[in-house]
């Protein structure tokens, strides 16, 4: 199986690099200005040891909490948290991102499957790259049975948690625009997203719902292209909240954010924070999923290796491995790529996401796309590379999945036990690379090249940091 296959397994993945990530840096934006309006309501998450441990259940916020305590105080509702003779009832919980009506801090226990586990497919693991998701995916995917039947049946999302919906947004995707006219990629959909407070420091979000449904559906209604609301929505664990499908990607993107837990396998984590705020909250789901239900999900989800629910961040100062991103386009953020997308500049030289034997090289720009490849040979470890290793090789080649019981290639449909990975024997091209200074990096790709053919850059090298 090559990354072509695998193309259908990421946000808005149905076509070309546009269409890959634009959507969700669309979703993305959306509700982070929601989150400067509201104090911030969005989700992420981290790998806190191989061991899982159940965080006891906290007291869900009650939405109406400011009211009634602006009433009782008889005090007018503070502007600021530096304001004074007011009331601050309805202000965020400092160090938090929580909403305006939110309440508590504190993780929360995850009691229900967002997805009903009969109709899960299977389950992908955060850190998968591709397309225009060049760095590692910082939230996995529930994807479910009935986006691929025939003929393709809607599936219930349920809340996984008690808890308050703070926002819900609706994203137009406007498709490829280079597809043909009528074609699958052409077309428009609808992508629903989500975010649930447990407490002030404690979410979860969900993108890739096709509507909402269900009390919350009735509340909200229909909502304009690009439109968000916060609903302040008291929610119980499994109600039903909406619907997802094949419309959008064959499931739904979960991320579980823990404002209390902070990533520490980033060199610079402000730059991604700047861009996306819960990028370095980023937690287990699985850690924080009461049993059994716990190992029900375990039992769907595609990756061996521990954490279950997959790593992000993979920064090593003065090491190759890590994300990495060239000199002059505005890092992370991509804001000085002009007309090239955010991704263009990113590099990342990392494991893959479901099998973190065999390394990965996800290129930002090759040959005027995003690709990623898997390494001819796996070595060397780029975690062992470093200023005094010199010139590096690697020879790349098409990622294949395939089972380690059976050897047979995985379709990327249904759930397959033990999911291994590998580079294909055709060499794709070869990458040379050689750190020259502890976050300075030179690169040049050469496709088509086999590593015997490479001698040393020329003048197309590239330089990278972080």
């Amino acid at each position: 199986m090559n990354t072509k296959l695998h193309s259908s397994l990421a946000c808005a993945r149905s076509a070309g690099a546009w269409l890959w990530a634009k959507p969700l840096m669309m979703v993305a934006s959306a509700l982070t200005a929601i989150a400067v309006v509201s104090g911030g309501v969005i989700v992420s998450q981290s790998h806190q040891g191989a061991g899982p441990t159940i965080p006891s259940s906290t007291t869900k916020s009650d939405s109406n909490a400011s009211k009634h305590s602006s009433a009782s105080s008889g005090l007018g509702l503070c502007p600021s948290a530096t304001a004074t003779g007011c009331d601050k009832s309805h202000l965020p919980v400092a160090g938090s991102r929580g909403s305006a009506g939110c309440k508590g801090r504190g993780p929360a226990t995850l009691s229900a499957s967002p997805i009903a586990v009969n109709d899960i497919a299977y389950i992908q693991p955060m850190g998968l790259m591709i397309g225009g998701h060049v760095t590692p995916i910082d939230h996995g995917y529930f994807y479910v049975k009935g986006a691929i039947a025939n003929p393709p049946q809607p599936t219930p999302v349920y809340a996984p948690m008690d808890g308050d919906i703070s926002v819900v947004s609706l994203t137009v995707r406007n498709g490829d625009p280079g597809a043909a006219a009528g074609s699958p990629q052409r077309a428009a959909s609808d992508d629903y997203a989500l975010t649930i407070e447990a407490t002030c420091t404690f979410r979860v979000r969900f993108s890739n719902l096709v509507g909402l449904a269900g009390p919350l559906g009735d509340k909200i209604g229909q909502l304009a292209g690009n439109q968000s609301k916060m609903p302040n929505y008291s929610v119980k664990a499994g109600e039903l909240i909406g619907h997802t499908g094949s419309a959008t990607d064959r499931g739904i993107d979960v991320w579980v954010e823990n404002d209390s837990s902070t990533l520490t396998g980033f060199i610079n984590p402000a730059q991604y924070t700047a861009t996306e705020a819960w990028k370095t909250h980023v937690v287990d789901l699985f850690q924080y999923t009461k049993e059994p239900l716990r190992d029900q999900l375990l039992a769907l989800d595609e990756r061996d290796a521990i954490p279950r629910w997959g790593k992000i961040d993979y920064d090593q100062d003065g090491k190759l491995v890590g994300s990495w991103f060239k000199v002059g386009t505005g890092g992370y953020g991509g804001d000085k790529n002009g007309s090239a997308g955010y991704w263009d500049g990113h590099l990342s030289v990392v494991y893959n996401s479901n099998d973190p034997e065999q390394i990965e090289i996800s290129f930002g720009n090759y040959e005027g796309q995003p690709q990623q490849f898997a390494v001819i040979g796996n070595s060397p470890d780029p975690a062992t590379v470093s200023q005094s290793t010199g010139l590096v090789k690697y020879e790349l080649g098409p990622i294949e999945y395939y089972s380690a019981d059976t050897g047979q290639p995985w379709d990327t449909q249904h759930y397959l036990a033990h999911l291994r990975t590998r580079a294909g024997t055709t060499v794709e091209g070869t990458v040379l690379m050689e750190l020259v200074g502890q976050r300075s990096l030179r690169m040049e790709i050469f496709p088509g090249h086999v590593a015997a053919q490479i001698n040393g850059f020329d003048s197309s090298a590239l330089m990278y940091e972080r």
